[in-house]
């Protein structure tokens, strides 16, 4: 387990100014147990971290976990970091800029419903600042989830499906 995942549980549970015995008893785990998650003896099981996410206030928490933890979560969110507020904004309005000049290009490749091998270069680009786009919109939806006051942060539903 790599280092940063060692105290990003802990970290969550400070943020919900909870102690390891108040936060155990929520969680429904022996203290002992939620030690070992946070020293990263352990990982924590799906269940735990999503009850972790909705006690602690910390949405956002699921999906560090699983970028700290599995090869796919690394693969798929290799960009999302909580960061200041107007840092966040600005790299989303930066990543956002740069699709809007693709797009032109992108409406003459999908016009037909298929990729042609003499488009798939555009494609690809279109694609990666696409995705370049979202994972800058999930670092700024959680570093603005993050600002919000604790109260306001645990009433908040948040899903990643349906």
């Amino acid at each position: 387990m790599k280092e940063t995942c060692k105290s990003i549980y802990r970290i969550c549970r400070d943020h919900a100014n909870l102690n390891q015995d108040e936060a155990a008893e929520k969680l429904d785990v022996h203290t002992h147990t939620l030690s070992n998650y946070e020293l990263g003896k352990n990982v924590p099981p799906d269940e735990v971290i999503l009850r972790m996410a909705k006690i602690y206030g910390t949405p956002w928490l699921p999906l560090l976990h699983l970028k700290e933890n599995t090869l796919i979560g690394r693969e798929i969110f290799p960009n999302i970091e909580v960061t200041n507020l107007p840092e966040a904004f600005l790299k989303f309005q930066a990543e956002i800029s740069d699709i809007h000049p693709l797009e032109s290009e992108m409406r003459k490749v999908i016009l037909d419903n298929r990729i042609d091998e003499h488009e798939i270069e555009t494609s690809e680009t279109f694609i990666k600042e696409v995705m370049e786009g979202i994972m800058s919109g999930w670092s700024l939806i959680f570093s603005a989830i993050e600002k919000r006051p604790l109260l306001e942060q645990r009433s908040q539903v948040f899903t990643l499906g349906r």
